[in-house]
């Protein structure tokens, strides 16, 4: 036996469907193609790790420098606003806190400055305006007079001096305020008749501005003073600069700053190892504050290019992913005829002759396909007739027990006649009428094994021929349980004697726990036995027929089924 009929053997005893079967493999190889191309793909189309990772390292430092500058302009245009507003020059030459607040608190707001200070032209404080930090963007502290912390800056210093060069009269800087370190502009105001009033800065505070930074570049940011000191860092545990570092970065501001030989380091935070490309911060587009430091994690690129391996994965297999749904589709369309008749086999197995699989090809297996429903035609015809003949024989029965007791002549038409009706009105599946009219004949069959001497007494019976008789319900239980196609039909014979307050026989069920059936079945043998004439009594008008029922609802006969069960004979 050569390798492929061994593997063909082994192969066919899979507990696989045919449809699996002639999947699976094809799946199985389109796989293995798919990410070998990839793989080939990906070796080829990636540059180096490093060289992706500084490109990405300098695009976020430009874009940190780029946001910075949009900062500061930004703050220099709430000054210009807050400097060319009617009334304020005057206010500041009063050094009148109210004033200015009245005057200047609806820019600060419209504008979400976090800090504005109003200085006279001494440089003392005449008020203070300072958002409330963590809280809502209207919440700010108010507060005049204060030190000099603010003239004793060389930028302010320039502002209180009217200085001017070739950028303007308006200066920045940092300041530690209030035990938080800011970055401010500050530039002098002038009145109406150019009177030198004072000088106003408008600030942020560096955590706050770092922290932005963080959110638009992905990178971690930190802002170091001349010393390498840390100012305010996105880092948890930040890393301080060497002195060296830092005149690195100042005495090199040209392309070569961006060369990592000169102007990076490497370093461990919290067990990360990042990269750091350190910058000058410039204000004014020359003015050297300190030093910006833009981080990467150096598993930020990794993941990326796994990100990017992935894409290209996807895109290489895309066409391969088309030849596998092209496949699976086509497998499908194969054996899907197939897997009909394996369904509709299994639903005959299961008893439903109602079945027909339909043919949509014109090979072999529709040939097979119709065989298979003439075949279905001719059971469900066979079994027709059996069920024909069953009916037939049932009915038999019924005749004889009537034949036995003259005086029930024509109830069992009767009652199978309204019982089907009753069944209806409350709802019962069309799909139990079968049963219950098999029920509804044979509900009496049980009395075949009374004595004909209890059976047709015309006087009252003794308590033991009440009880024998009472036993009907249990005979026709034996007589039928082992009748497969009756076991649905049970019910009515077996059960149609419970009461629903339990006293009934010939087991004592109570309430729901008599089956339906069974509990519309009392209804309709009760009507039927008192409406019409017996040997020993006439027969009821409707009217006393209604009363005679209603007086056993709650007792003999379900509430509710009752209710509905006269209303339907009152019709």
């Amino acid at each position: 036996m050569n390798l492929t009929e061994t593997f063909s053997k082994a192969f066919n005893k899979l507990p696989l469907n045919i449809r699996e079967k002639v999947t699976i493999p094809y799946l199985f190889l389109s796989i293995i193609l798919l990410f070998g191309a990839a793989y080939v793909v990906t070796q080829v189309v990636f540059d180096t790790v490093e060289e992706r990772f500084t490109n990405q390292l300098i695009e976020s430092s430009s874009l940190a420098t780029t946001r910075m500058v949009e900062e500061e302009n930004q703050m220099l245009k709430v000054l210009r606003l807050l400097a060319y507003s009617t009334g304020v020059p005057d206010a500041l030459a009063e050094k009148n806190p109210e004033n200015l607040r009245s005057l200047t608190f609806g820019i600060i707001l419209n504008n979400q400055t976090e800090a504005v200070e109003f200085l006279d032209i001494n440089g003392k404080r005449i008020l203070s305006v300072n958002h409330r930090t963590g809280e809502n963007i209207e919440n700010y502290d108010f507060s005049s007079g204060g030190g000099d912390i603010f003239s004793e800056q060389a930028f302010v210093q320039n502002a209180l001096l009217q200085q001017a060069d070739a950028r303007g009269d308006k200066y920045a800087g940092y300041v530690k305020n209030d035990g938080r370190d800011y970055f401010y502009v500050a530039g002098p105001v002038y009145s109406d008749n150019n009177e030198f009033a004072g000088v106003i800065l408008v600030g942020t505070p560096i955590s706050s501005l770092v922290s932005q930074l963080r959110e638009e570049t992905l990178a971690q940011i930190t802002l170091y003073d001349f010393e390498g000191k840390i100012l305010a860092s996105t880092f948890t545990s930040p890393l301080e600069l060497a002195n060296q570092e830092v005149r690195n970065v100042v005495l090199n501001q040209t392309n070569a700053s961006f060369i990592r030989s000169s102007s990076s380091r490497d370093m461990n935070v919290r067990n990360i190892g990042y990269r750091e490309l350190l910058t000058s911060w410039k204000v004014r587009g020359e003015t050297n504050l300190g030093v910006m430091g833009v981080a990467l994690g150096e598993s930020f690129l990794v993941s990326t290019t796994r990100v990017t391996r992935l894409q290209i994965t996807i895109m290489t297999g895309l066409l391969l992913l088309l030849v596998i749904m092209f496949g699976v589709n086509l497998s499908i369309l194969i054996t899907h005829p197939i897997m009909q008749l394996v369904d509709a086999s299994k639903k005959v197995k299961a008893g439903d002759l109602n079945v027909n699989v339909k043919s949509v090809s014109k090979d072999e297996l529709a040939l097979l396909t119709e065989n298979f429903n003439q075949m279905i035609i001719s059971m469900r015809e066979s079994k027709n007739q059996i069920l024909v003949s069953y009916d037939s024989t049932l009915e038999g029965w019924s005749k004889a027990l009537e034949y036995r007791n003259e005086e029930t002549k024509g109830h069992t038409d009767r009652v199978l006649e309204l019982m089907l009706k009753a069944a209806r009105e409350l709802g019962i599946e069309e799909s139990k009428m079968d049963h219950i009219r098999r029920g509804a004949l044979l509900h009496d069959i049980g009395k075949m094994g009374i004595p004909d001497m209890i059976l047709n007494k015309p006087h009252a019976l003794t308590e033991e021929e009440q009880r024998i008789m009472q036993q009907h319900p249990v005979y026709a239980c034996e007589m039928l349980k082992d009748i497969e196609f009756l076991k649905p039909a049970l019910n009515i014979p077996y059960c149609h004697h419970e009461h629903w307050d339990g006293s009934g026989y010939p087991q004592g069920l109570k309430g729901e726990e008599i089956p339906i059936e069974a509990r519309i079945f009392a209804l309709v043998d009760a009507w039927d036995a008192i409406t019409t004439d017996r040997p020993y009594r006439s027969a009821m008008t409707k009217d006393e027929a209604v009363n005679t029922i209603r007086s056993e609802i709650g007792s003999h006969f379900d509430p509710e089924i009752a209710e509905r069960f006269l209303k339907l004979v009152s019709e």
